[in-house]
């Protein structure tokens, strides 16, 4: 049940917790609520096990999902993402026709090589293909 006067937070995923991953947000956060598909524009890395955004002007397309989230779900997303030395940025994302404020987590560079480029912007079609 959820608690009263809980603000509402909409989150950008782009890798692992993207729909068909085994650890997809409705699996591992079930309170989630998926909102829609969308793209940013920044550069995605391979991290060896995980992607890494780097929010720029790029142009380049990243693929991922939209959920709303309440303010509980969001700490917990800081300590998951947190443990992995990411951290929690504001973007401004396109919605349908709508420009709306939105989380996402970048990879701290101190703890990073940001040098292996995932051109696609698409971390489970590159996931993919690196399996095969």
């Amino acid at each position: 049940m959820e608690a009263p006067n809980q603000m509402k937070h909409l989150i950008f995923i782009y890798g692992s917790l993207r729909r068909g991953s085994a650890g997809a947000m409705s699996v591992r956060f079930p309170d989630s609520k998926f909102i829609n598909h969308a793209r940013v524009s920044g550069s995605l890395y391979d991290l060896g096990s995980y992607p890494g955004l780097l929010l720029n002007d790029s142009n380049s397309p990243v693929i991922g999902e939209v959920y709303e989230i309440d303010d509980e779900l969001l700490g917990q997303l800081d300590e998951f993402e947190g443990s992995s030395h990411y951290m929690r940025k504001e973007l401004d994302i396109c919605l349908g026709a709508q420009t709306r404020k939105c989380w996402t987590y970048e990879p701290d560079p101190e703890f990073y090589s940001l040098s292996t480029l995932i051109p696609s912007g698409d971390w489970i079609e590159y996931a993919r293909m690196k399996k095969d």
